[in-house]
């Protein structure tokens, strides 16, 4: 999982509330510092390195250092906290992620705090503790807000629904890339790829301990179309559902 290394060193650099009006956009830019933005209201919408981003109330996203920043659509009046700083990026271990949700009710009075500060001449001290009481805050919550996570747990409940990847832009509201992206380096797989996974697994069992016939079980765990579930349970079997199920069969007398 990516995200803001907490055992190496962070410089927190500035900070303010940010209140878009009517039918105004993320500023195009090439950005050298992470920027973390905060949304308490109204919908940021921005593309990072050519990848589409829309961050809705109760939810974070930290963009990354030395990206270019774009306002590609226009944003729906949002409200957000940002914060400047650097810091170095790691793979795995002890990160923030660089996207997730967050508690407003809970981080509210940091959050206009440190806008407090940065706009009344507050010490750099002061300003840096408050970003590090919000970074902590945002650390301690990780596993939960994992969004990998939350699309499998998502795809686990609505397996036999007719599930696509706009199904999951809209329930998580981000774009198709960002989806595939965090979903492939956290799992190893697509959304789509972990799907038809879990619809294989239980056809596998079906087919063992069932006399129905194939394509029915087919529709019912999820696939529309008979030759596509064919091709992937060959694919992961080099045989085919009724092969596989003479030899389980067989095997089992």
């Amino acid at each position: 999982m990516s995200g803001i290394d907490m055992n190496r060193p962070v410089e927190y650099l500035h900070s303010s509330l940010r209140f878009f009006n009517e039918n105004e956009r993320h500023i195009d830019r090439f950005c050298r510092e992470y920027v973390l933005l905060m949304v308490f209201e109204g919908v940021l919408r921005f593309s990072e390195d050519g990848t589409e981003y829309e961050i809705h109330p109760g939810q974070y996203h930290i963009q990354r250092a030395n990206s270019y920043q774009s306002g590609s659509r226009v944003s729906l009046s949002p409200k957000y906290l940002y914060v400047h700083f650097h810091a170095e990026c790691s793979e795995d271990g002890e990160v923030v992620p660089l996207d997730g949700e967050y508690n407003y009710g809970e981080l509210k009075p940091l959050m206009h705090r440190l806008d407090i500060l940065s706009h009344n001449n507050g010490t750099c001290i002061e300003k840096t503790a408050v970003f590090f009481d919000i970074l902590s805050a945002l650390y301690q919550s990780r596993e939960k807000n994992r969004l990998s996570d939350r699309i499998a747990a998502f795809i686990s409940m609505e397996l036999h629904n007719g599930i696509s990847l706009e199904t999951l832009c809209a329930e998580f509201h981000y774009s198709k890339n960002h989806i595939i992206n965090v979903f492939r380096s956290e799992q190893g797989l697509t959304p789509v790829e972990y799907m038809n996974s879990l619809r294989i697994q239980e056809a596998e069992s079906l087919l063992e301990i069932t006399s129905d016939p194939i394509s029915s079980i087919s529709e019912k765990c999820g696939f529309n179309n008979y030759s596509h579930f064919f091709r992937l349970f060959k694919r992961k079997h080099s045989t085919s559902p009724a092969e596989w199920r003479e030899r389980k069969r067989y095997t089992a007398v």
